[in-house]
């Protein structure tokens, strides 16, 4: 049965949280933010939807080795899975003008992490200088890249806006929205319960569960 909550919590996660994009994305294009914007905002924040609910719900329920784990898990597989995978299927060609500062961000952000984990808590104060800290890059990275002669990845960012866009009616897109947003919730809530069930059986720690499946 645990098998099957974590199961179906990857589904509902996964389904939950592309609704919820392409929702999102309608409602942004219908305020009439630019493509760019809403690439570097919209796109980027609900794409990681379904990591922040889980986190949230871990943290609440009283795991939070699977809210961290989750975390840096997730940034391990993007880099070493995901963009090695890609790799080894087609060479991937990278202009380093267009990463350069968006990678130095990335670094800073996993350093600032582990610098306060050395603490023993990531607190309300931390947390609050990590949001304060994203909101002043997005403000800054959209403001390079609206000059005069904006960066190669002012065109990825607009590409990723246009990517989720359909000719769809605004009540349709609320409700993907909120029928998006449900999916996480409970899809969370079915992960984390699985997860946690699952390590406590296999007799390891929740942080090894957040770090690798969740």
């Amino acid at each position: 049965m645990l098998y099957v909550s974590a199961l179906a919590g990857f589904v509902l996660l996964f389904g939950g949280g592309e609704v919820l994009v392409r929702g999102a994305v309608t409602i942004s294009r219908r305020l009439g933010l630019s493509p760019l914007l809403i690439g570097m905002t919209v796109v980027a924040g609900a794409t990681s939807a379904p990591e922040l609910v889980v986190s949230v719900d871990a943290a609440l329920g009283g795991s939070p080795d699977i809210a961290l784990g989750n975390v840096v898990g997730s940034n391990i597989v993007n880099v070493l899975a995901v963009l090695g995978i890609s790799a080894l299927i087609t060479p991937i060609v990278v202009q380093p003008r267009a990463i350069r500062r968006d990678a130095a961000a990335m670094l800073t952000a996993m350093v600032a992490l582990a610098m306060v984990a050395t603490t023993g808590e990531v607190g309300r104060i931390a947390g609050g200088v990590f949001v304060l800290a994203l909101i002043a890059y997005l403000a800054w990275s959209y403001h390079l890249e609206v000059t005069d002669e904006p960066p190669p990845s002012a065109e990825r960012h607009a590409r990723e806006g246009d990517e989720f866009g359909s000719a769809k009616t605004v009540w349709r897109a609320v409700f993907e929205l909120a029928g998006g947003l449900a999916a996480l919730v409970v899809g969370s809530r079915l992960l984390v319960t699985g997860a946690t069930g699952i390590a406590r059986d296999f007799g390891i720690s929740e942080a090894v569960i957040g770090l690798t499946l969740v």
